[in-house]
């Protein structure tokens, strides 16, 4: 086939992108019947040969639409043709080295077609929605199960039997030790001599206005914090009335 666009189709062909196939094959002239050593790239849809392997323009292109591929018949060698429809369109008949290289050939050549391609891109469609369609029903499938298992386990909790039951089985646990039920609060026993002296802030205070002295454990002090911001409040409010006492005398 001649070249339309020599200089765009001869860029493509020497680009960087990565052939599909290249190699040797033997080609059968159109004007001249017997079989020239040529090397081939197939990009895409087009499959060019050049008459060396290091030339950088091809010598033709093959435009690979509306053809068939087809083991050659009448010879014992490695040929295939590539064949297109239509009265009056030609052939090329291709020669490989050996059986391995002849099938390689085929096998790429048939699927460089855009019908190829676009059966390709169908059928992956087609299994895409079937795989998105069995996952949204394995999901719902799988919220029913759910909900079913869900609605047992409400029903059972919700019947008086099952409260019945419960009760009996709390009965019938063991009981903890009897020291381990009563809580102590380690700031009512306080050790004030000595190295283990805590400080100021757990030492007993004066009574102020009308705020009586009371043990932590009343006030409900739990931690070393809450204490702090209890002792902080208490001194405060004592030296606000004390600021008060002074302004009215």
């Amino acid at each position: 086939m001649k070249i339309l666009n020599e200089r765009g189709l001869a860029h493509f062909a020497n680009s960087g992108a990565p052939p599909d196939k290249e190699g040797y094959l033997h080609k059968k002239g159109e004007l001249n019947k017997g079989f020239q050593k040529r090397w081939f790239v197939l990009k895409g849809n087009l499959l060019f040969y050049f008459e060396h392997k290091a030339d950088r323009e091809p010598i033709g292109v093959i435009i690979l639409e509306g053809y068939t591929i087809e083991l050659a018949e009448d010879t014992d060698n490695f040929t295939f043709m590539i064949n297109f429809a239509g009265s009056g369109s030609r052939s090329y008949s291709l020669c490989a080295a050996t059986q391995e290289s002849m099938e390689s050939w085929m096998k790429a050549l048939s699927c460089a077609g855009y019908e190829y391609i676009k059966l390709m891109v169908s059928e992956l469609q087609s299994q895409l929605e079937e795989t998105s369609k069995n996952a949204e029903a394995n999901l719902v499938s799988e919220a029913y199960k759910e909900s079913k298992i869900l609605g047992r386990i409400y029903n059972l909790e919700s019947s008086p039997n099952s409260k019945a039951d419960s009760k009996n089985k709390i009965s019938k646990r063991g009981t903890l030790p009897a020291e381990s039920k009563t809580r102590k609060n380690p700031f009512n026993n306080l050790d004030l001599s000595g190295e283990n002296d805590p400080g100021d802030a757990f030492r007993a205070m004066p009574k102020v206005a009308t705020v009586e002295i009371v043990t932590w454990s009343i006030l409900g002090v739990k931690s070393f914090y809450e204490m702090h911001e209890f002792v902080r409040q208490q001194i405060e409010e004592y030296k606000n009335g004390a600021c008060g006492a002074e302004g009215n005398s």
